[in-house]
């Protein structure tokens, strides 16, 4: 019975670390409890109200932009094709419905006088865009401008002060009546949370100081008890460990940790009989004594037919050991000769591609030329591999200037190959014919390389092609005609990007009777800038999230250098791709022309 209620090592420490796990328990749901009154009221606030803060502070933004907008549509005369007033049409018919329907959703989440205001707000709206559409009927081309009576009435409507002013003013002051509403909830919420965690603080002190004293009890009981022994014990086995055997014997206690001490006192016993054996064995005296311990002592009996087997072994080892040694030798040899080889071929297969690279390179009209032909031009060109899929072209025919970029499918030696045909092709449609036209040398180009790819139709069908964009300038009238298959025309002017589409037909991958190549014909004025392009730069990974660059920008950084001379720009596209890209790999082929007119 004393026995069944003795005080083990085991008990005392089970009752020392239960209380520590109860009170760490009670900390962690304390504390889970308050974090997820937290996250639901970081939940409400990021997916609600911060939204509808945005949302709002936009919709104001919208409203007061429209408003310049409509007074300078009503104040100014201008064309209908003005860019105030397509921008008030783009505002009026896209991106107020859009942002009203976003308000419109958040709404579910509101309170009723919220929603109250904003409907109160959407009704406001709609009177002020009612004296929108009154002055754009009023005045819907420059000649109207000229008439008495509408100048009188728009006038009326427009005059600072005046109805449009009044119905603005009235819209952006109910409106900051809501974002203010909306500032307060999150203020109140976020308030709310702030005081949670102080509650938390103070559960989690109170808790943390019960928690040390619990673990000060059980540290000493575990010193006193378990730690000194232990460390007796580790002292022998460290001897042990060294080869030493202890001198004194260990002093067993009543506990778990002295049935220990005893058989780490039979083990020191056991282990220098089995090390004097040992040494006979190891000094050749196999005929050395040894008693096993019991006839279950299987250590004992193993060292026994150790003693018996172990000059064989010693034997046979020996003769392995030569044979192991040798086919070592052999394979050593062999993996020797394999990477011989494999470097040769590897360093054949290279010189070969960087040979392709100079036919390749011998195609691509010098930058001597590109500059007699367009002097205020650069061309950013940026192979993936040692040979490239993209190629640039340029060409007199006539008094006309005819250039191109073109994006072979794939990259490396497929590309370069591709790009081969595609060379051949442009000086076949442009030079020896004579085409200038660049739906024509489109068309053209598509048949020569379809007819070079697809002349066994009836057993495979070679999907590969090219995409291009190309141009026939004429430099005494300033006009640029283009025609792109997948490769748009970026128009830098005025710090605004003017694109021109491409048809959406790759060279040479599509069936002849397919519809004929589109001419864009483009009068540019002093300082437009021109840009034609493959699709590398965009697709390039990168940035602090490793996304694609995108075309979005690709347009961004256009405007951004169409003010630096052409040279300048070369190398801030350069700068800016490096920068992106960081550490990531060039994931395909580059090529970017700009033109200055």
């Amino acid at each position: 019975m004393a026995m069944a209620l003795r005080m083990t090592i085991g008990r005392k420490i089970g009752m020392g670390f239960g209380l520590f796990i109860f009170f760490a328990l009670l900390v962690v749901v304390l504390t889970n409890r308050t974090l997820e009154r937290s996250r639901g009221i970081n939940e409400e606030i990021n997916q609600v109200y911060s939204p509808s803060v945005d949302a709002l502070v936009r919709l104001r933004n919208l409203t007061v932009s429209s408003h310049m907008l409509i007074k300078h549509w009503a104040l100014l005369e201008s064309r209908a094709d003005a860019p105030e007033k397509t921008a008030l049409v783009e505002i009026t018919t896209q991106e107020l419905p859009q942002m009203l329907d976003r308000i419109d959703t958040l709404m579910a989440h509101w309170g009723r006088d919220e929603v109250a205001l904003m409907n109160q707000v959407s009704t406001e709206l709609g009177v002020l865009f009612e004296l929108h559409e009154r002055i754009k009927s009023m005045l819907p081309s420059l000649e109207s401008y000229s008439n008495p009576f509408v100048h009188m009435e728009r006038n009326d409507l427009a005059e600072e002060g005046g109805p449009l002013d009044q119905q603005t003013a009235k819209v952006l002051s109910e409106l900051d009546r809501l974002l203010e509403m909306q500032e307060a909830k999150r203020r109140q919420l976020g308030g709310g949370m702030i005081r949670s965690f102080d509650s938390l603080k103070f559960f989690v002190l109170y808790m943390g100081i019960a928690l040390v004293v619990i673990g000060l009890i059980v540290a000493f009981v575990i010193v006193r008890d378990i730690v000194a022994p232990v460390q007796r014990l580790r002292n022998v086995l460290l001897s042990l460990g060294r080869g030493v055997f202890p001198r004194t014997k260990v002093r067993a206690t009543n506990d778990e940790i002295g049935e220990m001490s005893k058989a780490l006192t039979s083990l020191v016993e056991g282990l220098r009989r089995t090390t004097d054996f040992s040494h006979a064995v190891a000094a050749g005296d196999f005929a050395a004594d040894y008693q096993p311990l019991s006839e279950e002592d299987v250590l004992g009996h193993a060292l026994l037919k150790m003693r018996d087997e172990l000059g064989q072994r010693e034997r046979i080892l020996e003769m392995k050991v030569v044979e192991r040694t040798e086919e070592v030798v052999r394979q050593k040899e062999e993996v020797e000769r394999q990477s011989r080889k494999v470097v040769e071929l590897y360093k054949n297969v290279t010189d070969s591609i960087r040979y392709a690279k100079r036919l390749q390179e011998s195609i691509l009209p010098p930058e001597r030329r590109i500059k007699e032909l367009l002097p205020d031009t650069f061309v950013y060109y940026r192979p993936k591999d040692i040979v490239s899929g993209d190629f640039y072209w340029f060409e007199r025919v006539d008094d006309r200037v005819v250039f191109a970029a073109v994006d072979c499918t794939g990259h490396g030696v497929p590309g370069a190959f591709m790009s081969l045909i595609g060379h051949n092709g442009l000086n076949q449609a442009a030079k020896e014919r004579g085409k200038s036209r660049p739906s024509e040398v489109l068309g053209d180009l598509n048949r020569i390389a379809f007819e070079a790819l697809h002349k066994d139709r009836d057993h495979s069908l070679v999907r590969d092609g090219m995409d291009m964009a190309l141009c026939s300038f004429d430099p005494g009238r300033k006009v640029l005609e283009y025609a792109g298959a997948n490769c748009p025309l970026y128009l830098v002017r005025d710090g605004e990007v003017l694109p021109f589409a491409p048809d959406k037909n790759a060279i040479g991958s599509f069936d002849l009777s397919g519809k004929p190549f589109t001419d864009h014909r483009i009068r540019l004025l002093d300082g437009d800038m021109v840009y034609i392009f493959s699709d590398g730069y965009a697709d390039q990974f990168g940035g602090p999230k490793g996304k694609k660059f995108l075309y979005r920008r690709f347009r961004e950084l256009l405007v951004d250098i169409s003010t630096h001379p052409t040279e300048r720009q070369r190398t801030l596209l350069n700068d800016a791709f490096n920068a992106w890209r960081g550490a990531h790999e060039q994931v395909d082929d580059i090529l970017v022309i700009g033109m200055r007119a």
